[in-house]
């Protein structure tokens, strides 16, 4: 393992407002498009940036005030990366248990802080785990079974649930990977063996997230609640309404159940709370993410300040900053088709912004149908006409795209 420095020293702007010690060193868990956001955003804080990378090429190493090379699995390398940092976040919530460990240790011997805590990575990185702690907090959300692997677990589900059934991997499953519906008695052939989670489908509902930004001394604002759809084929998110057009009094009630369940958690930093809007009305829960999400991706062009900022700020002991949206958006993620690949891969990272369209790719060399190669944002006199800008950009792309590789 090795360090690369990209950076001088941090801008100091801001250091009024700290709370701690006027400029602070974050080591970043995770090298994709989420910390390369987190690591520009630093740019303008008294933050440092240090990211755990297996690639110091790449665009978020790039970004970065400097990049450890290592594994995250690598207990030296975890070591390493609390040697230089004050405190460690994540972009990501899979951390290995061997990293866990390492934090955990050095957190007890009063070395280094983790935010959001070990803790609360451990209970959200497991499905199951967070499921049972949502029910147990009497949080709203969907009724559900927990299978460790019997086969007559998906029968007993179905009995108790009824079909539809959504049936969801424990761990790492994101962006339409590890969720498969099962329609009928027929379907539970397909169920996956081992230690799964069975949930009741939702039946007819929105979607709709809140991005919850808690600080250390408990202070909390809210993005949102925006409006997602997913690609079907793939359940990828694919586009994003802010603000979602609900009512004020379901406005309130989905930032007022985010809200419940991180301070609940005792969070620290940005949550992506994904919920189900029913037909009825009633708001639930469908997971959580400790870190900053797809759906706050719009906050950059939007808001007075976005999730990024606001996470190191959190995180870091900072004042919150005004989250305050000042102009209706949508953003619409470039997701990898054979063309867009292509025109991916003679792209680096960069942001071009043409008054209100803000175009970001994320530098990545697609390997996989439906990843995120990057995203459109747009604003507007109201959500309709923003969205009405990305899809015309969108479109453009993929005929630009088309046609250079016919």
């Amino acid at each position: 393992m090795h360090m690369s420095s990209n950076a001088s020293e941090a801008d100091s702007a801001g250091a009024g407002d700290m709370v701690v010690k006027p400029v602070q060193t974050v080591g970043i868990i995770g090298d994709g498009q989420l910390g390369m956001m987190l690591c520009q955003a630093a740019n303008h804080l008294p933050v440092k940036t240090v990211l755990l990378t297996t690639d110091p090429s790449n665009p978020a190493a790039q970004a970065a005030e400097s990049a450890l090379v290592g594994e995250m699995s690598d207990a030296e390398c975890i070591e390493e990366l609390v040697r230089c940092c004050d405190i460690i976040t994540y972009e990501r919530e899979d951390i290995p248990a061997t990293a866990i460990a390492v934090l955990r240790a050095a957190e007890q011997r009063g070395v280094v802080e983790c935010f959001p805590s070990l803790t609360v990575i451990e209970l959200i990185q497991d499905k199951g785990r967070q499921k049972t702690w949502l029910a147990e907090e009497r949080i709203a959300t969907l009724p559900f079974v927990l299978s460790d692997g019997d086969p007559n677990d998906a029968h007993r589900a179905a009995q108790q649930l009824g079909f539809p059934l959504v049936q969801k991997a424990l761990r790492g499953g994101f962006d339409g990977r590890g969720v498969q519906v099962l329609r009928d008695e027929a379907a539970l052939m397909r169920a996956w063996p081992g230690e799964t989670l069975y949930e009741e489908y939702a039946g007819q509902f929105r979607e709709v997230a809140v991005l919850l930004v808690r600080d250390r001394l408990g202070n909390t604002c809210a993005y949102g609640p925006v409006a997602m759809t997913f690609e079907e084929d793939y359940s990828v998110l694919d586009t994003v309404l802010a603000p979602a057009d609900l009512g004020s009094e379901a406005t309130e009630s989905a930032r007022a159940l985010a809200r419940h369940a991180i301070e609940a958690m005792d969070g620290v930093g940005t949550f992506g709370v994904e919920m189900f809007l029913l037909a009825s009305g009633e708001l639930l829960i469908n997971e959580i993410s400790p870190r900053v999400h797809n759906a706050g991706h719009y906050t950059i062009e939007a808001c007075d300040s976005s999730q990024f900022e606001q996470h190191l700020r959190a995180v870091s002991g900072m004042k919150l900053a005004d989250n305050q949206q000042h102009t209706p958006a949508a953003m619409r993620n470039l997701l990898c088709t054979p063309a867009l690949a292509q025109e991916s891969r003679m792209r680096s990272a960069q942001v071009s912004s043409a008054g209100p369209l803000s175009e970001h790719w994320y530098g990545k060399t697609p390997t996989r149908k439906m990843r995120k190669l990057g995203h459109i944002t747009a604003l507007g006199e109201t959500t309709k006409e923003a969205m009405q800008r990305a899809d015309a950009r969108w479109e453009q792309i993929q005929r630009t795209a088309l046609e250079a590789n016919s």
